[in-house]
């Protein structure tokens, strides 16, 4: 195209110059006037010349945008496109059928179009392409494609305009991989129900329009002996022993308003046997309409229910000798029930049938598990509390499942009084959690044992060797440090086996508690007392803001020994010079007592561990002082006994405070043991 407008517009160049030539030789002879006017004359054409240029220019550009436009629509069609010449050689391809085969257009060009083609399919293609490509209307070719294995379909025009090397075919090719895989997908579908429909045991038969019988499956020849030649000649009424034409009419009608019918009725077999079938029919608007029924006999299941029905009665007759309690309900209301049951609630029979059992009989607190029971068909036994009449609480175990009974649906539960089972039960439980805490306290005191004294006996058996061995190249310094470090681990042993033994008097019960009203000062006085010597050797200053009219309701020994601990771990863990506070007040029947110093404090992890011997904690004092670990479980065994709690609060540098409750005089607890 380009070439053909260069050569236009060369010879309209040359006419131009022939009749410039043709002017200027007669140019000479005009007037100055005409010369005005020929000049006048040519600036006009000069100036609609530049209007017609850029009208040109204008129409080039659109040109080449409908162009673009164009070659745009061609490389993104949904379509492949191709055009190939007689030989099956492809002159052009759009972007759509080189991704069809994972290529660049380019490199399609001047390939055969059969390069292009599974093996498998070249063969055919070739047999046919000379004779689509002579005529190919009203003719398609179907071929997979290289790369992806794309199915197409293509169907082509022959193109001859523009063309100076003969005929194109134009191929557009649709890729139908999508559609062939669904067509194969439905395929498999329809086998697939059509092996169910002729292998399951449930019959199967089609209703047009019309009344005929247009399908049946081989299920439904076995059950009724007719063949499916003979079906072709039945209608319903053929069929069915029970309805007659209005009944069978008026369930038609049914059908076709609610889209689908579930029922049951009786057929009449070939030989003019009858049995029970269960009759799904649905409306389908195909083919002008159609009943597509699915037919079950239960000849088997209904004798099972006439047999059920028989049974039920034998079983209402044993019910009444039996010592379970049967109950026998319709959405909670009871219908019946036997004496036994009647005799264990303490109420008349006639007294709770018509009765809501959950409000008369079924505990409050459990009428939230018999509803979760309630909706099941089939509740496994479950524990619950019946009231008896004289509103005596008292543990049963409930079975129960759903029966039918001449149509309707009712539910018989089993009861039986579990009440000395639950004793039972409770004690054994109470006796299997005490021998599991002793073992585990057993364990735990070995542990502590084995591990607390390991360590200070083996420096005892390390400085005595050295002293039997080496004592005559020992000086006397030397002797009097081993004899302090003995001394030393000694005082620590013996720190530990008291504690250990108090706490093994308490887990054995061997230890006394017997409280009794005192006055609180004079224990926490007793307990500074005892701790004054270490208080002052550290010189830490211990103040007691306690009151002096708090009276507990306490066992002073067993109290004595808290308030020690307590106030110890206070002086090992503060600062030389540092001060301890004793304070405490009554809030109802409790007072609390609090120990507070201002030493090295501890972190929540340290924190949570301290009353836990699973966790024994043991740190050095501020000044290398030992510690057992033991005392502050000491602690919290005492103060539990006397009902109260024990609990601490701190912050690593801040100090650490102490807190515990004991029950005030006159609070109910001055006469009982602990």
């Amino acid at each position: 195209m380009t070439d053909s407008f260069e050569a236009k517009k060369r010879i309209l160049r040359e006419q131009a110059e022939a009749r410039l030539v043709q002017s200027v030789s007669t140019v000479e002879s005009l007037s100055m006037e005409e010369i005005k006017t020929l000049f006048h004359e040519y600036q006009v054409h000069q100036i609609e010349l530049e209007l017609q240029n850029e009208e040109l220019r204008n129409t080039q550009k659109q040109f080449e945008i409908t162009r673009d436009r164009f070659a745009r629509l061609f490389n993104d069609a949904p379509v492949g496109y191709l055009s190939i010449d007689p030989h099956g050689i492809i002159a052009q391809a759009n972007q759509t059928f080189a991704d069809m085969v994972e290529k660049e257009p380019h490199v399609i060009c001047g390939k055969a179009l059969v390069d292009f083609i599974v093996t498998a399919d070249r063969s055919a293609f070739l047999g046919r392409f000379k004779a689509f490509f002579k005529n190919p209307v009203g003719k398609e070719l179907s071929f997979v494609l290289r790369g992806k294995g794309r199915l197409v379909r293509c169907v082509g025009r022959i193109e001859t305009q523009g063309l100076e090397t003969g005929q194109r075919l134009l191929l557009i090719l649709s890729d139908i991989s999508e559609q062939a895989r669904a067509e194969e997908a439905l395929q498999e579908r329809e086998r697939f129900l059509s092996s169910v429909l002729e292998t399951t045991q449930d019959g199967f038969w089609v209703i047009d329009a019309g009344g005929h019988l247009t399908d049946v499956n081989d299920a439904y020849c076995r059950m009724s002996g007719y063949t499916k030649e003979e079906f072709k000649h039945l209608r319903i009424a053929d069929l069915d022993a029970v309805e007659n034409d209005a009944v069978t009419s008026a369930r038609i009608k049914r059908i076709l308003e609610n889209g689908s019918e579930i029922f049951e009725s009786r057929h009449r077999r070939k030989d003019g046997s009858v049995f029970d079938v269960e009759i799904s029919a649905s409306y389908l608007g195909l083919h002008g309409g159609m009943l597509v029924c699915f037919c079950r006999d239960i000849s088997d299941r209904k004798t099972a229910e006439t047999a059920s029905r028989e049974a039920e009665m034998r079983y209402r007759l044993l019910s009444d000798l039996t010592m379970e309690g049967v109950l026998i309900h319709k959405n909670g209301i009871a219908v019946d029930l036997n004496v036994s049951l009647a005799r264990l609630l303490g109420y008349e029979q006639q007294e709770i049938a018509g009765q809501n059992i959950l409000e008369l009989i079924v505990h409050d607190d459990d009428r939230d598990i018999v509803r979760e029971n309630i909706v099941k068909e089939y509740a496994q036994p479950y524990v619950i509390r019946f009231v008896k009449k004289n509103r005596e609480v008292f543990f049963v175990e409930v079975e129960a499942r759903n029966f039918e009974l001449d149509g309707e649906i009712l539910r018989v539960a089993a009861v039986r009084d579990i009440t000395e089972r639950k004793k039972t039960e409770e004690e054994r439980r109470r006796i299997n959690a005490e021998l599991r805490n002793a073992i585990a306290e057993k364990d735990r005191f070995f542990s502590i044992i084995a591990h607390d004294l390991k360590s200070p006996i083996s420096g005892f058996l390390s400085l005595t060797k050295i002293l039997v061995e080496d004592f005559d190249n020992l000086t006397v310094k030397e002797v009097n440090t081993s004899l302090n470090a003995l001394y030393k681990s000694s005082v620590r042993v013996f720190a530990l086996l008291e504690n250990l033994l108090e706490w093994a008097k308490v887990q054995q019960g061997m230890l006394s508690c017997s409280p009794g009203p005192f006055l609180l000062k004079e224990i926490i006085k007793s307990s500074i007392d005892f701790n004054h010597s270490i208080a002052e050797q550290k010189e830490i200053t211990v103040r007691d803001d306690t009151p002096d009219d708090l009276i507990a309701n306490i066992d002073p020994p067993m109290i004595g020994t808290v308030l020690r601990n307590v106030l110890s771990n206070a002086l090992k863990f503060s600062n030389r010079g540092g001060h301890v506070l004793v304070t405490a007040h009554q809030n109802g029947d409790m007072i609390t007592v609090a120990v507070q110093d201002d030493g090295l404090g501890m972190d929540p992890y340290t924190l949570s561990m301290l009353f836990s011997i699973d966790s024994k904690v043991t740190r050095p004092g501020t000044e290398g002082e030992a510690s057992t670990g033991l005392g502050l479980i000491l602690c919290k065994e005492f103060v539990e006994k006397h009902g109260g709690i024990i609990w601490a609060e701190s912050s690593p540098g801040l100090g650490t405070t102490f807190y515990f409750t004991l029950q005030a005089a006159g609070s109910g607890g001055s006469a009982k043991d602990c």
